[in-house]
């Protein structure tokens, strides 16, 4: 009879899990769409787009959409390093590199990669 009980608790669990990774994600694609990954972001945009990740990766709740952003977020750092060496071969590597954990961040929250990168 107690795992009857449960059950009603599980699944408020699993919904509210959901409904604040589905938060966490929407916020994570806003944040990523306006870093210019639909190109080869700026310097400026790379360092805005760091900023805004290093918040919002301290308040995901789920482990694997934390750990698809914070790889990210640290390919957005190569990025912005790679714009400060003023080499447009390494800037467009680290882009590469960026939009790839773009569509993983994306795939991870099971929404468009398009939403993550803009367009």
């Amino acid at each position: 009879m107690r795992p009857l009980l449960l059950l009603p608790l599980v699944l408020l669990a699993t919904a509210c899990s959901t409904a604040s990774t589905v938060t966490d994600c929407a916020g994570l694609a806003s944040d990523v769409a306006r870093s210019g990954l639909s190109g080869v972001p700026t310097q400026a945009e790379a360092e805005q787009a760091v900023q805004r990740l290093d918040e919002r990766v301290e308040s995901l709740d789920s482990p694997e959409v934390k750990e698809a952003a914070t790889d990210l977020r640290d390919r957005l750092r190569d990025l912005q390093e790679a714009a400060r060496s003023a080499d447009p071969a390494a800037a467009a590597r680290a882009a590469d590199q960026a939009r790839a954990a773009a569509r993983r961040t994306a795939q991870t929250c099971g929404i468009p990669a398009d939403q993550f990168l803009g367009g």
